[in-house]
């Protein structure tokens, strides 16, 4: 009887494993619009933007990211341990999921690690900064390079695009210019970290790092902008 049940859960998992093939040749590709997983990734992103500018203290904050992180990568480890799981998961969040990530680590556990990074290392205003480049500049910048990709000069061995890339300049200086001026700030100091704003998220986008851009941009832009603050005295 043993020998048989594993016979059959054996078959299950090769008809699984056959079914997530299949089901990863008709997601999306990275170099495609993918319109919905743009929508989810500004949406996610300005969901932990907003409860932490809503009076959220750090630690409850780190407390709810730190779960979500337990959770994402308790998810993703099992499913991309058993197949049967994994396709119900795919099946799940098809809209959301590329191709490629049907047989590895999704974009989820970096993006929630990146803003565990953002809150527990940088002051309040560097971290919601950065959080809107990864929440707002990394989708837009991908979306322009995408649809002008025919007629954009491209940099970094075409992986990148010059639309693409002065979109994220242009969605990043802005958000940084209307989050700090609801501050309260004015003048050159407004200026000049709306630039470097502008320049840290493009610049963190750019870089051709061997980690995932949901970890690296807000960690590299953060670093960047909090350099600033500190120059002008802000922080």
């Amino acid at each position: 009887m043993q020998v048989r049940n594993e016979e059959v859960m054996a078959r299950s998992f090769k008809s699984a494993q056959l079914r997530l093939s299949q089901f990863a040749r008709a997601l999306p590709m990275r170099t495609d619009l993918h319109l919905t997983r743009k929508v989810w990734h500004m949406i996610m992103g300005l969901i932990i933007i907003s409860c932490y500018m809503s009076g959220m203290s750090q630690s409850t904050a780190l407390t709810i990211l730190g779960a979500a992180f337990v959770w994402s990568v308790t998810m993703e480890t099992l499913r991309l341990k058993n197949p049967t799981l994994n396709e119900k998961c795919i099946r799940f969040f098809g809209p959301v999921i590329r191709s490629s990530e049907v047989n590895k680590v999704s974009g989820m556990p970096y993006y929630i690690a990146s803003s565990i990074v953002a809150v527990g290392v940088f002051p309040k205003p560097v971290a919601i900064l950065s959080l809107l480049y990864l929440a707002l500049g990394d989708p837009l910048a991908s979306l322009f390079g995408i649809l002008y990709s025919q007629r954009s000069v491209k940099i970094f061995n075409g992986s990148k695009s010059l639309h693409g890339t002065a979109a994220g300049f242009a969605v990043c200086a802005i958000s940084t210019w209307i989050y700090l001026r609801s501050t309260g700030m004015y003048g050159l100091d407004l200026i000049r970290l709306t630039l470097l704003g502008g320049f840290a998220g493009s610049f963190a986008e750019l870089l051709p790092l061997d980690l995932d851009d949901n970890f690296t941009i807000p960690v590299v832009s953060g670093f960047i902008l909090w350099l600033g603050f500190i120059a002008i005295h802000f922080v």
